[in-house]
């Protein structure tokens, strides 16, 4: 596996040599916008009774706890979540084996559906009380002043989670969990970092990182976004005009290509027009999507999602900084491959050169 050292533990127990010996895969992914999931694939041999046994009969049982730990050059990731789906596929006369599906955490907080009133409270104060009824740290950006309970109560009708996702989307912010290496988990409700450092390059092209990079550009993504609302009890509506390109990642915006109205089911309840505006046309400028397959032995990085990342060796238009939307770890006991999915709001050329 070169240099990434990988720790399996099933329901608490890590995985010892004779279950790595059946490994056949194992897949780990991280997402902007959806749950981490794990894909663990062992072989499975007949026994005498007919059976078809396999070190990961444990994780058959419904919501069985499983950890992924990928580690390479000080850099890590964790996966920690339950088991939720398994597949068999069986073949007499050639290599059978056993897949189940493990999703993050975030199970544990879409499990019921549930009405609940949220009086007077900030957006972001509720997504932290959840996250804490949940027994999750918190990090959370706040979101303005809830209003006057005799006036307007949000109302919950969903799971934590759908809620969650909900509040996240209508002030353009990201909502994620993620597990430190202790297994400790952390719920995230903030605008996403499109400027932050990167956490490494990668040069790709004729850089040589991957055999093959895809990017598609939608010259015409963004939207300038115009919003009026007038809150309950005032006698003037609030007015906003976002173009969105407040937090480009290169010289040429993609942003406010086209105008848009700001509609009442595109940001439910009671919300701040300026905020709600602003990031919904942050949002609508990510028309870059670069794919590409990472060779993780060349590179030497572990890539993260939700982090930003240098890309060279595409020349003046494309290179430079990217968010990392998705990365998936493809791992078996000789390689690890890193299928990425990268998201940029502007062209032209960032860093230190094409």
């Amino acid at each position: 596996m070169a240099t990434t050292r990988m720790l399996l533990e099933i329901d608490g127990t890590e995985a010892d040599r004779d279950t790595l010996d059946a490994l056949i895969e194992v897949r780990a992914e991280e997402a902007t916008d959806e749950a981490d999931a794990a894909m663990v694939t062992m072989r499975v041999d007949p026994d005498a009774s007919g059976g078809w046994p396999s070190l990961l009969d444990p994780l058959v049982t419904p919501r069985t706890p499983l950890a992924v730990r990928l580690e390479r050059d000080g850099r890590s990731y964790r996966f920690d979540g339950y088991s939720a789906r398994a597949v068999w596929d069986l073949d007499a006369e050639g290599r059978s084996t056993l897949t189940v599906l493990a999703i993050d955490r975030s199970l544990d907080l879409d499990r019921e559906e549930k009405a609940v009133a949220w009086p007077g409270q900030r957006d972001s104060a509720m997504a932290e009380t959840i996250f804490t009824e949940h027994k999750l740290r918190a990090e959370v950006a706040s979101t303005p002043a809830g209003f006057d309970p005799d006036v307007h109560t949000v109302m919950q009708r969903g799971t934590d989670w759908s809620f969650v996702r909900e509040l996240a989307v209508k002030w353009g912010y990201v909502a994620y969990l993620e597990a430190d290496d202790s297994g400790q988990v952390t719920g995230h409700f903030h605008p996403p970092a499109p400027l932050a450092e990167p956490q490494g390059e990668l040069a790709l092209g004729f850089g040589g990182d991957a055999h093959r990079a895809q990017i598609r550009v939608d010259l015409l993504a963004g939207r300038r976004v115009i919003a009026r609302r007038t809150p309950p009890l005032a006698t003037a509506a609030v007015t906003a005009d976002a173009a969105g390109d407040d937090e480009a990642m290169a010289e040429v915006s993609l942003s406010a290509r086209a105008t848009e109205l700001l509609a009442p089911q595109d940001a439910a309840g009671e919300v701040d027009v300026r905020q709600a505006a602003s990031g919904r046309a942050r949002h609508s400028a990510y028309g870059v999507t670069l794919t590409a397959a990472v060779d993780t032995d060349r590179t030497g990085l572990l890539l993260r999602a939700r982090r930003t990342v240098l890309v060279r060796g595409l020349g003046p238009v494309l290179s430079g900084d990217y968010l990392v939307d998705r990365v998936r770890h493809v791992v078996t006991l000789e390689a690890h491959r890193q299928e990425v999915t990268l998201r940029r709001n502007a062209l032209g050329a960032t860093g230190f050169g094409p």
